[in-house]
């Protein structure tokens, strides 16, 4: 009978107290490993951000750096020529200043099976040739060329021009003849994680 009654109190299992004990220290546990795992995400997430900024700005950069070294004058055939290399939208005839968030100019491109002309202007519609104005500009979070989006995630104010001569002094030509180098600066926000670069741009047609 003793025998028995000694197997029966080696069955009784566990206390209130050990399961309570129990349950605390695995939630304890529980909550260690979910802290890790989400300081885990959390520096994954701003280096993944990181990454991306730096990306977007590095592609809107060297776009619009290859494209604005590469400004062609409006006319280079004589009678007469138009050697400027900014202009405003829609009117290449009248030499500008660009602005300090937006650039205007043109790129002499083939057209079809045509070599380069060495112009931007068509003589017939004091307009551009087509396809060779070139706008960039920022609407809302977006850089865009002619409109169209080339990097999202811009910051408010985030795209800037300024102008110089070829030595680094700053341009005073009103109609902006006298830029030599143009001074890129774009800022990039990702969910809070910004990156700005800045490049200068020497003119391959111009040594103002």
């Amino acid at each position: 009978m003793a025998v028995r009654h000694q197997i029966l109190q080696d069955e009784r299992g566990f206390t209130l107290t050990e399961v309570l004990v129990t349950m605390l220290i695995m939630i304890a546990v529980m909550f260690a490993l979910y802290s890790i795992f989400d300081m885990s995400l959390r520096v994954f997430r701003f280096g993944n951000d990181k990454v991306e900024a730096v990306e977007n700005a590095r592609l809107g950069v060297e776009k619009m750096e290859r494209e604005i070294r590469a400004a062609y004058p409006v006319n280079k055939i004589p009678d007469p020529p138009l050697e400027h290399l900014f202009f405003a939208p829609g009117n290449p005839t009248v030499p500008v200043v660009p602005g300090t968030n937006t650039i205007t100019f043109g790129n002499d491109l083939p057209q079809g099976a045509n070599p380069p002309n060495r112009r931007i202007l068509d003589p017939f519609t004091n307009a551009a040739e087509p396809g060779e104005e070139i706008t960039y500009a920022v609407s809302g979070s977006t850089l865009t060329r002619n409109g169209q989006p080339v990097v999202e995630s811009v910051a408010t104010d985030g795209l800037a021009f300024a102008y110089f001569r070829s030595n680094l002094q700053p341009a005073i030509a009103a109609d902006g003849t006298d830029i030599g180098v143009v001074r890129i600066s774009l800022e990039v926000n990702v969910d809070g994680r910004t990156q700005t670069l800045t490049t200068d741009v020497d003119l391959k047609n111009r040594g103002g």
